[in-house]
């Protein structure tokens, strides 16, 4: 490597002057000479170089004995001896002190670069390592800074059993008033939330990220997502909904009002629509306005409605909890769709696997949502489709799934597919009657049970929306 500076001892102005010029020097290296070995010593410790080349027979301090002075002083450069023959055993007693070569005087040029070459790559190996372990250590440091300082809370957490705390900043340690030696404590001796131990279990057994709100003694909402790490553990992301919250209980709040207030106009319109055809006869046009009066009516009383059962299911903070049989809500969810279905000559198929655990929850809610999310495919899919609803165990969680063959969801759409409101826009949807609220009513209610939905789907060829629900903790005993 050019550039290296070698230090060259021996008593010999002939061996230093065939080392410098045809050998260093030509091949890219920096000469330090020293005629003995007091100032080799000297100048080894002073100019800390990258090897050293020196002669083992020398007056005064003798090769043997700078090497000996050296290794007391816990020097690691790299050392070659060079030797006249019959020297063989004192180079062997040198080695056992560490050098990394010997070379017998006289020797050839291409001899000794290639015994240089070997003594520098462990050196330069070690270089790169000290310098690849200081990088990585300023990493580190800079990385915990950031963790530490960071607004958002951080818990950090190995899955080992007693599953001890790597990782827990400022934030959450004021949030869950941790003491300052929680590190290396097990997670469940200092955290005793409920709603936070069972998202660091969902993550464990699910291998996915687990999302919580976590509401605090102290008025505070925060937003959980626990996120399994390989080889390491699973990291806790907090940030604080607070704000958010508050905004969205006022928008509630207003939705709801205006909402109420819309009911009885509207229910005076449709009285009106329904009305008319009995005060006198019709004529074609009339009756297609009348159509489509009563059409637009129906969709705004339908928008109203979710608004308000939306509104509903999200102040419900604490549900009527029982064990639900899982099994029993779909049966009832499909036999209440399956005419719609008979309708569009569509096949519906049930695939429920024996042995469903229970499920702890709502089950009017939990009807709710699996009803939407059929109602959904029906009306999704084309004449003579296939829709089916399979549930199973997986990983001690309840896994549902709504598989249809229809028109399926474009990519881009994929993102925003709960958000209230959101409706994808395309030519095949535009005639499908819709609020834009039925998924968002969907992902609150599981968000309630602690559950998850997604959607997976490709244009053209279908949806498959999967819910997972925990067990119920008897079950899981």
């Amino acid at each position: 490597m050019a550039g290296e500076r070698v230090l060259v001892v021996d008593d010999s102005l002939l061996y230093r002057d065939l080392l410098v010029n045809h050998v260093l020097i030509p091949h890219g290296y920096v000469p330090l000479t020293a005629g003995d070995g007091e100032s080799g010593l000297h100048l080894a410790l002073q100019e800390q170089p990258d090897l050293i080349i020196m002669d083992m027979q020398m007056p005064g301090m003798t090769g043997l004995q700078m090497l000996e002075a050296l290794h007391a002083r816990g020097s690691e450069i790299p050392v070659i001896l060079m030797t006249l023959h019959g020297s063989e055993e004192l180079a062997v007693h040198a080695f056992r002190m560490g050098i990394r070569d010997y070379v017998v005087k006289p020797f050839d040029i291409e001899e000794m670069l290639a015994a240089m070459d070997r003594a520098l790559t462990e050196s330069r190996l070690r270089r790169e390592r000290d310098a690849l372990l200081q990088t990585l250590e300023a990493e580190r440091r800079q990385l915990a800074a950031v963790l530490t300082n960071t607004a958002e809370g951080v818990l950090l957490v190995e899955n080992d059993e007693p599953e001890r705390i790597i990782l827990a900043n400022h934030s959450v340690r004021r949030a869950f008033n941790l003491p300052d030696d929680v590190i290396g404590r097990p997670l469940t001796s200092v955290i005793n939330d409920e709603l936070l131990l069972d998202a660091f279990w969902r993550a464990k057994i699910g291998e996915t990220t687990a999302r919580v709100e976590l509401p605090l003694p102290n008025g505070r909402t925060l937003n959980v997502n626990v996120t399994p790490i390989p080889g390491v553990g699973r990291v806790a992301i907090m940030h604080d909904i607070t704000y958010l919250k508050e905004l969205d209980r006022m928008k509630s709040e207003f939705v709801s009002a205006v909402s109420h207030d819309l009911r009885s106009p509207l229910t005076a319109i449709r009285g009106f629509v329904d009305l008319l055809p009995l005060a006198g006869a019709l004529n074609e046009q009339q009756t297609y306005f009348l159509d489509k009066i009563r059409h637009s009516v129906e969709i705004v009383t339908a928008m109203i409605t979710d608004l308000l059962d939306l509104g509903r299911i999200e102040a419900e903070v604490r549900m009527d909890v029982e064990e639900c049989d899982i099994a029993a809500i779909i049966g009832k969810v499909v036999a209440g769709q399956a005419c719609q279905a008979e309708l569009k000559k569509q096949l519906l198929q049930v695939q429920i696997a024996p042995h469903l655990p229970a499920v702890s929850g709502n089950s009017l809610r939990l009807g709710q949502a699996l009803a939407n999310l059929l109602s959904n495919a029906i009306k999704y899919t084309p004449e003579g489709g296939r829709i089916t609803v399979a549930a199973e165990v997986a990983e001690g969680q309840v896994m549902i799934r709504v598989e249809d063959n229809g028109i399926g969801i474009p990519q881009e759409d994929l993102p925003h597919i709960f958000d209230k409101f959101y409706r994808v826009k395309r030519p095949d949807t535009e005639e499908i009657v819709g609020t834009g609220l039925g998924l968002s009513i969907v992902k609150t209610i599981i968000e309630k049970h602690h559950g998850r939905v997604w959607v997976d789907s490709k244009l053209g060829e279908g949806s498959v929306f999967t819910v997972i629900l925990p067990a119920s903790s008897e079950t899981r005993r």
